[in-house]
Order: structure tokens, then C-alpha cells, then sequence
């Protein structure tokens, strides 16, 4: 199938936005460089735009140490909204009213420049209808500088797409740009792109705003230089707005809902995750999959491993483990009719698939970064074909690293099946299923608009987080699962010293503490018409004593001693981090309540006291 591209109104203004500002530029016809701006109303038409979107007005116009004596114009477009698209129409409206030919779009790194190169190409022969002609994209590549000749000489719309790294790097490779080659003429590549006297696109500024990335920009000596981004850090003269609030109320991006998941970090937290998260994708499906519209589910997960473990006869990782037999519980009860005909002919092996870089020497997938073509390649290939309901993937494992370049229309559930980090912008990932969904002819459906995220913190926190990074739309509280409130945290102290107690005195009120206390994890979901309750054993641990001598500081005798005490049932329940809090209560309160000098008691166990006075970083030993 392909996608289906409509002409909306909020994306022409947006393009009207940047081409009005030089609304008296004369047109002249396209050649190897762009024609001088010869306008001198620029400010004044800039300040017409300002005022006809009702944005602040700017006094004069505002400079760059990318464009020094240039303009600097900004668009604000929130993510989902196809702010690719409405640059490349800007293009091409910029050449149709000026004749001005000569592009760059530069991107912060490979995910996006993936994702733009991708983006031509799918709305290649919608612009060729509107236009009479299309765009004509390549791909920066110091290995392949020919392509830069067609830029300086070629016919038609000319569009150089180049990340920032390929200009910005002290790389022998990316140094190219600025050397002589034999290859070329013994000519530079920088001095051709500069002859052109390009516009240059800048796709999430805010990443590209360094002094050393400025000054590379400006050795473009670029014509303009038009910004787009969600996120403006750096504001010159804005010209166009639509906000995330503005989106949410036209019904330009799916509305969020969020189920928060809290508790205690380990593999029961995580089924629980992935519980919700395949819950969500079947309710949708069920109501969606009538109408020809694929639910596609995507999960962040911050190692390969918990995808695909290759020291595994079946390469399973912890995850797709729990996948598989999640998902096989939850069809299990689907009654007869289509629907269940529709899930009994898709295996569950083939309904998940991982998205990652691939090791080319290996074939295995690993973990990627932003530098790694590889994983963005498929990703970006198969991004219509995962919308056809003939394509048995519908729950997509994906890396963190994959947050920005790549969306579908119809990812309908994410799952962020790995810590929060603050560094990493929730925007970003929850914009990759923003954009509205689309059926088996590629058509936008409306309606059915609503993104489902299961988060790995509380609910609370997540939709903090999602407003702390700007003015962000309503987000509705979907299910809210919290832990059950867990027994007191030992005492904590920075300045210890050894201290020695009767093992056979811990191990009897470790036991004892144990029997009591110990209970199968408990987590409550709640939505607005429901109440779920889950109740299950920790994680299992192939090495019990081992792992709570790890984390209790206890001898194995010792550990070895309270597990073969304890009841059964209790026994069961020792996997997870409970047991060591336990444990290390009772430890605690053996020191607090004062413990003779270890001369005077056996020494079998020796751990950190907590000491008087003010606490110093260095622990003594």
C-alpha cells in the first residue's frame, strides 16, 4: 500500500508562513546558484506574516552565526503534524513563485536524515501532481561527490540532504568536505555547495545550535536559513506557530492516554508492562481491525539482549519470552468470528519483530546508536508494508536510539520498557505515534485517534515529565498501576565502619521477619470502569543464596542457614528484591539497637555500621 497525501489548510499556512515573507522578490529563472534576495521589505513582510498569525512581532530581524547577513526565519510545528511535509511543499512553492532550485536540509543525525530521504520519496508523485515536477533529493556522501555536481548544475528542484556530522566532524572521512580532490576536478566540495548560494532547511535546530555547528553552517553562505522544530531553544523570527495544544484541538495528532506503571524494578514489573501494553493493542485491534486499519504497538527497550539473546537455543530475550507468553494467555479466551480467525492465522513468533543496527560481520542485531544506517535502512523500508493487515508484525521492539526519525501513522500503543532518563526527551518518543492512522488505501481515519502509553514510572510522573518540555496537550489517565506499599528501607549512611553480630541471631529473626512479611508482589491497575489486581511470585533466580548474599552483604553460609528455615511458600517468594529489604532491616536493627565489639561475639558476618557525625563520601573499610 502507499500512503495517500491530502493538501491541508494548516499545512498551507504554514508554507504561505515562509513564502510571503519575500512576497515583492522578483522571479528569476533557476540556474547553477540561487538569485541574490533583492527584496527590501523584508521586515516589513515578515512583521505582515507575524501579524496575520497573531505571533510577536519582531523589531528588526534577527541574525545568526549561521547567516550572519541572512534570514533566519523559524516554523513551530508540533510533532505529528508533518512539518517534513510542509517544507517540502515550502520547496517547492519557493521555486514555483522565485525560481530559486538550490536546497539543503540538514539534519542533526542519520535517524532523521533516514527518515527525510524516505519522506521524498513517498511524496514524490504527490508533488509532481501539484507541481508539474517533483523535487530531486540525494544523500551527502564524501565517497560519492558526483552527486554535487548534478546539485550544481542539474535541472529542476535540487535538494541536498546532509547530517550535521558529515560537515561537523574532525573525522579524516568528514574532512573531505573541505579538501581539494583528485576525483573532483581538484576542486573542494564546500566551494561548490557554496557557489550555489543554497536555502538551507535545518530539520530539530535545537540540536544543531553549538558554536562549532553554527560556524560550519555558515560555510554553506547560504541564502536563508529556515528552522523547523516542536522545540525551539533559540528563537530568531518566528513566522509560523501550531503548538501542541493548537494540534490536540483541530485534531491534527492522536489524543494521549497514559497507564503508569509503579513498582518494584524487575521481570514481574516488566510482564506487567508488556501485559498492558498487548491488552491495549487487542482492545484496539478488536474495534479497528473491522474497519482495515493495522494496530501496530511499538516498545523502547535499552539492550538488544532483552530482545534477542543469541547464547539461547531460541535467541529469546528475557522480553520476547515474556511476549510469547503473554500473549498467548490473552488470545487464548478470543471467541470465534473474524477477528479470532485474524489472530489464529498469525503465529505469535512472527507477529513481534526487533528493529536494530546490524552487526555486518555477524548478521546478529546489536545495540545502535545515532551513527547506525543500518537499523534506520529497515525500519524506514518496511513502513508502508507494516501498515498492510497482509503483514503478520503488528508489535514492534524498537532501541531507545530509535526515538527520533521514524514514525507510522498507525502505532497505536507504546510501551517504554526501560528506565526513564531525563536526558531522553518524552516528546520525542511519544511523537513517534502521534500522527493520525490511516486504513488499507492509505486514507487518514477519523475518530479513532488515540495513542495508549504504558510507562515505566507512575503515571503522575510521566505526564510531568511530557509538560515540563513545553505546552503539551491534555493527557488522559488511562489505567494508574501502583505497588503495593513496600516494608521500610534500611537505614542508609555514607560514613560506615565493620561491625560483627551473632549469625544465629539474624537468621533467626530473618526467618521470622521472612514468614511474616513476605508476600507475592501486588500491583493494582485501575481504569475508569475497572479494577485489575495482580498478584504473582518475584523474578526467578537460578542462584537464590548467591543473589541475596549480593545484595544483603552476608556470607552464602548465612543466607544459606535463613532459606533452608523458612517455609516453602515462602521460599517461593525470595527471587525478587523484597527479601533482601527484609534482610537487611533486620540486619539494621541488629546494629541499631547496639551490638557488643566484635571480640566479644562470633564474627561470622561482618557489615557496614552506621556512625555518628557528619556523613563523607569515602566509606571505610
Amino acid at each position: 500500500m502507499r500512503l495517500q497525501f491530502q493538501v491541508q489548510q494548516f499545512q498551507t499556512e504554514a508554507v504561505a508562513a515562509v513564502v510571503d515573507c519575500f512576497a515583492d522578490q522578483p522571479y528569476a529563472a533557476p540556474g547553477p546558484a540561487n538569485a541574490p534576495l533583492v527584496t527590501g521589505r523584508l521586515l516589513s513582510n515578515v512583521r505582515a506574516v507575524q501579524r496575520r498569525a497573531g505571533l510577536p512581532l519582531s523589531g528588526t530581524l534577527a541574525g545568526s552565526e549561521a547567516a550572519p547577513d541572512a534570514p533566519n526565519l523559524d516554523v513551530e510545528m508540533e510533532t505529528g503534524t508533518g512539518k517534513t511535509y510542509v517544507y517540502i511543499k515550502t520547496i517547492m512553492e519557493l521555486n514555483r513563485r522565485y525560481g530559486w532550485s538550490r536546497f539543503i536540509v540538514v539534519v542533526p543525525g542519520v535517524a532523521i536524515r533516514e527518515g527525510v530521504r524516505k519522506t521524498f520519496e513517498m511524496t514524490a508523485e504527490h508533488f509532481q501532481q501539484w507541481y508539474g515536477t517533483r523535487p530531486r533529493p540525494f544523500t551527502y556522501d564524501s565517497s560519492a561527490l558526483h552527486e554535487l555536481e548534478r546539485f550544481r548544475s542539474g535541472a529542476g528542484v535540487q535538494v541536498m540532504i546532509i547530517n550535521l556530522q558529515a560537515f561537523n566532524s574532525a573525522s579524516r572521512e568528514n574532512r573531505r568536505i573541505y579538501e581539494e580532490q583528485d576525483g573532483f576536478g581538484s576542486r573542494r566540495p564546500i566551494d561548490v555547495i557554496r557557489s550555489a548560494r543554497p536555502i538551507v532547511v535545518i530539520d530539530e535546530p535545537q540540536r544543531i545550535g553549538s558554536t562549532r555547528s553554527l560556524e560550519s553552517l555558515s560555510r554553506f553562505d547560504p541564502l536563508m536559513v529556515l528552522r523547523y522544530s516542536a522545540t525551539h531553544r533559540v528563537r530568531h523570527d518566528l513566522v509560523h506557530r501550531l503548538d501542541a495544544l493548537t494540534a490536540y484541538r483541530q485534531k491534527l495528532v492522536k489524543r494521549i492516554t497514559v497507564v503508569g506503571i509503579e513498582g518494584e524494578p524487575g521481570a514481574g514489573k516488566r510482564r506487567v508492562q508488556i501485559r498492558e501494553v498487548i491488552r491495549a493493542h487487542l482492545e484496539k485491534e478488536r474495534q479497528l481491525h473491522p474497519r482495515g486499519v493495522k494496530v501496530l504497538s511499538l516498545l523502547f527497550i535499552d539492550q538488544v539482549v532483552k530482545y534477542r539473546d543469541y547464547s539461547r537455543c531460541d535467541q529469546l530475550g528475557d522480553y520476547a519470552r515474556i511476549f510469547v507468553e503473554e500473549y498467548r494467555a490473552l488470545t487464548a479466551g478470543e471467541p470465534d468470528g473474524d477477528y479470532r480467525r485474524y489472530l489464529d492465522g498469525i503465529p505469535v513468533e512472527r507477529t513481534h519483530q526487533g528493529y536494530f543496527a546490524i552487526d555486518r560481520r555477524t548478521g546478529h542485531m546489536i545495540d545502535g546508536s545515532a551513527s547506525d544506517v543500518d537499523a534506520y535502512d529497515l525500519i524506514l523500508r518496511d513502513r508502508e508494508r507494516l501498515l498492510s493487515l497482509d503483514e503478520p508484525v503488528r508489535f514492534v521492539f524498537s532501541h531507545s536510539a530509535l526515538r527520533e526519525g521514524w514514525d507510522n501513522p498507525n502505532v497505536f500503543v507504546m510501551g517504554m520498557l526501560k528506565r526513564s532518563d531525563n536526558t531522553v526527551s518524552r516528546r520525542q518518543e511519544v511523537g513517534r505515534g502521534l500522527r493520525l492512522a490511516v486504513d488499507q488505501r492509505g486514507e487518514r481515519t477519523a475518530g479513532i485517534n488515540e495513542l495508549t502509553v504504558v510507562a515505566d514510572e507512575s503515571y503522575a510522573s510521566f505526564v510531568a515529565g511530557l509538560q515540563a518540555e513545553g505546552d503539551f496537550r491534555k493527557v488522559t489517565d488511562g489505567r494508574r498501576a501502583r505497588r503495593s506499599p513496600a516494608p521500610a528501607a534500611m537505614i542508609t549512611c555514607e560514613d560506615v565502619e565493620r561491625v560483627a553480630f551473632d549469625s544465629a541471631d539474624l537468621v533467626a529473626r530473618c526467618v521470622a521477619a521472612l514468614d511474616d512479611g513476605l508476600a507475592p508482589l501486588r500491583l493494582v491497575v485501575q481504569t475508569a470502569d475497572r479494577t485489575l489486581r495482580y498478584s504473582m511470585n518475584p523474578d526467578k533466580v537460578l542462584d537464590p543464596v548467591g543473589h541475596l548474599a549480593e545484595r544483603t552483604r552476608l556470607t552464602r553460609r548465612t543466607i544459606a542457614a535463613i532459606l533452608t528455615a523458612i517455609r516453602p511458600a515462602t521460599f517461593a517468594l525470595c527471587g525478587g528484591e523484597t527479601a533482601a529489604e527484609i534482610i537487611n532491616r533486620e540486619k539494621a536493627a541488629l546494629i541499631s539497637a547496639g551490638v557488643p565489639p566484635a571480640a566479644s561475639r562470633s564474627a561470622d558476618d561482618r557489615t557496614p555500621r552506621p556512625r555518628a557525625g557528619r556523613p563523607r563520601s569515602a566509606t571505610r573499610r
